[in-house]
C-alpha cells in the first residue's frame, strides 16, 4: 500500500469515528428540532452543551471530508488540486462520482462557516442555522458513506 493510500485510509478511519459521534449527537438532539426562538432562550445548560457538541462534530466532519478525503481521492485519481479552491475540489469530487452533489456539499460547507462565526444570541438567523443542522448533518453522514462506497468500488482502498 502506497504512503498516500495509507494516509487516505487513516483519514477515512478518523472521519468514520467523527461521523459516528455526529450520528450520536444528532440522535441525542433530534427531539429539540425544529426549534423556535423562544425555545433557544429556554434551553438548559445540558441542552446547550449538547447542541454545541453537535455543531462541533458537524463542523469537524465537513472539514475532514473537504480537507483530507477530497485531497486523498484527488491524489489517488491523479488529479492536481494544488491550485484549486474548495469549491473546485468539491466540483471535481462530483465529477469523479465520489459525491452526488457539489452544490449540496457547498451548502454544508457554508453552514459550517456560519457556525464558526455564530454568537449565542436567540436571533432569527441563529435559529435558521440551527434548524438546518439536523438535515445537513444527515447529508454529511450520507456523503461520507458515498465516499466510502466510491473508494471501495474504484478499489482505491482495501
Amino acid at each position: 500500500m502506497s504512503p498516500e493510500t495509507q494516509i487516505l485510509v487513516s483519514s477515512l478511519a478518523a472521519c468514520r469515528q467523527r461521523i459516528a459521534k455526529l450520528q450520536f449527537s444528532l440522535n441525542k438532539n433530534q427531539q429539540l428540532f425544529p426549534m423556535l426562538v423562544v425555545q433557544i432562550a429556554q434551553l438548559s445548560e445540558e441542552q446547550e452543551e449538547s447542541i454545541d457538541a453537535l455543531i462541533l462534530r458537524y463542523s469537524q466532519c465537513v472539514t475532514m471530508i473537504q480537507e483530507q478525503l477530497f485531497k486523498g481521492i484527488a491524489f489517488l485519481e491523479q488529479e492536481d488540486i494544488s491550485d484549486k479552491s474548495n469549491r473546485d475540489k468539491t466540483l471535481l469530487m462530483e465529477k469523479l462520482g465520489a459525491i452526488r452533489s457539489a452544490q449540496e456539499f457547498g451548502t454544508a460547507a457554508q453552514l459550517r462557516n456560519k457556525f464558526a462565526h455564530h454568537y449565542p444570541e436567540a436571533s432569527p438567523s441563529r435559529l435558521d442555522r440551527l434548524n438546518l443542522l439536523p438535515y445537513e448533518s444527515s447529508f454529511v453522514i450520507e456523503t461520507f458513506q458515498e465516499i466510502e462506497n466510491y473508494l471501495q468500488a474504484k478499489k482505491l482502498i482495501d
